[in-house]
């Protein structure tokens, strides 16, 4: 019985541990990756093993603004998330993406007030888990962006 019982709290432990690799503590890294930008939204990001799609959110965006994304991966990922927004239509307007490497942020330029598509993967379906915060960059007068 005391080994079970052993055996429960090493199980316990390692999953509290686990789940700490995903929680505050990526949650403090994103929001200090931000910097001086105003937080608008974060996202909690869990990406179940051998899924090719990903996770998806929405976010309401508005016109002539600049915002950035960026994001903190955890520890136990095999790979860094990518994250790409787009429009109703499908059109890419930001990827973390490029040239076979993958950044902890980017920034994009937003032209129409609207719903926009987060998309979340990795790209071999494996199992992850980040935090990312959306962020104000900079407000556009009319005609300036």
């Amino acid at each position: 019985m005391k080994r079970l019982f052993l055996i429960l709290v090493a199980v316990m432990s390692f999953a509290c541990a686990a789940s700490a690799q995903c929680g505050d503590e990526l949650m403090k890294t994103a929001l200090a990756a931000m910097g001086d930008k105003q937080y608008i939204k974060d996202f909690d990001i869990k990406i179940p093993a051998g899924s090719a799609d990903g996770v998806k959110f929405s976010v309401v965006l508005n016109s002539r603004t600049k915002y950035q994304i960026n994001v903190a991966n955890g520890a136990t990922n095999s790979e860094n998330v990518t994250i790409e927004i787009s429009d109703a239509a499908g059109k890419i307007i930001g990827i973390n993406a490029a040239g076979g490497k993958v950044y902890n942020l980017f920034q994009f330029n937003c032209s129409k007030t609207g719903a926009y598509k987060l998309k979340v993967r990795t790209s071999n379906g494996s199992e992850a888990c980040a935090r990312a915060v959306l962020s104000l960059v900079q407000q556009y007068a009319e005609g300036e962006q």
